[in-house]
């Protein structure tokens, strides 16, 4: 049997295993649940909606950036969003988040959730 294992807390699917049915149970830790699965589910591009238990497609986040100096802005995020940059790591609170440079460059900006959005990366030119 091929279940995606989910966080029942966010609905992020947190890895997809094979096992024997009556073994299922066992793969699942403190909040979280089980959905079967077709073989070849892509679980990076899918979440469990919590409200209806459904596993649906992630999508696509609407993240614009503007850059004024050594600072970049980006909108368009929801609170909870994880951006990581050259090792440094931030959860945003609000629909924005501001990231300052020392050194201009290009810079590859990971965007990590929620649940229901598509994790992706920006290339920020910041030229100063």
């Amino acid at each position: 049997m091929i279940v995606a294992i989910y966080c029942e807390l966010t609905g992020a699917i947190l890895r997809v295993t094979d096992c024997p049915e009556d073994h299922v149970e066992m793969q699942c830790g403190e909040h979280e649940d089980y959905v079967e699965v077709e073989a070849g589910f892509d679980d990076a591009a899918h979440y469990v909606d919590l409200a209806d238990g459904q596993i649906k497609p992630k999508q696509h986040r609407d993240a614009q950036v503007a850059v004024e100096g050594l600072t970049a802005t980006i909108t368009g995020l929801e609170p909870g969003t994880l951006l990581a940059m050259d090792g440094q790591q931030m959860v945003t609170t609000s629909d924005s988040a501001q990231l300052d440079v020392d050194v201009p460059g290009t810079y590859q900006i990971q965007l990590v959730g929620p649940a229901w959005r598509l994790d992706e990366t920006l290339e920020v030119a910041i030229d100063g």
